[in-house]
């Protein structure tokens, strides 16, 4: 799943609830709801060899910036939301990708117990997109970033 989307689900949770340890379990929790639902992104389709490495992290930056110029402007323009929990939500749902999925400590997380078994487990449930499934999975994801802003903004 695209960085936009497990970010802006983890803000729309800290958006929604008070109590940080909740939003944690919840914000990480989504991660892997979002992962295992049909989705493309820059990682799962460079493990299938359609992008080259430097393809693959420029979209992954410009992801995650998109995420973060996104939440950035709704907190200026929403200043009675929690802003901790927001941003707290935000990261948390990030954090699996930020552990598992970074080229520099990836090989590590790989065969490091207890690692290894969030990273299989965080493997196991990824729905890349088949070529025939692009009409369900991006709509699917446009869906959640509307779905995600809307409970940022009401």
């Amino acid at each position: 799943m695209l960085a936009i989307n497990h970010t802006l689900v983890g803000a729309a949770i800290g958006s929604q609830i008070d109590n940080i340890p909740v939003v944690v379990g919840l914000a990480i929790a989504s991660h892997f709801v979002l992962d295992f639902l049909p989705h493309v992104d820059a990682g799962t389709e460079i493990k299938k060899g359609g992008l080259r490495p430097i393809v693959k992290y420029f979209l992954a930056m410009i992801d995650i910036f998109a995420a973060l110029i996104i939440i950035t402007l709704i907190l200026f323009a929403r200043p009675h939301l929690n802003r901790e929990a927001v941003i707290i939500g935000a990261l948390t749902a990030l954090l699996i990708d930020i552990i598992f999925c970074v080229p520099i400590w990836e090989p590590w997380v790989e065969k490091t117990w207890p690692f290894s078994m969030i990273y299989k487990f965080h493997n196991d449930i990824h729905r890349p997109l088949s070529k025939y499934q692009y009409n369900i999975g991006i709509p699917l994801q446009l869906a959640i970033i509307a779905v995600s802003i809307w409970l940022l903004l009401k």
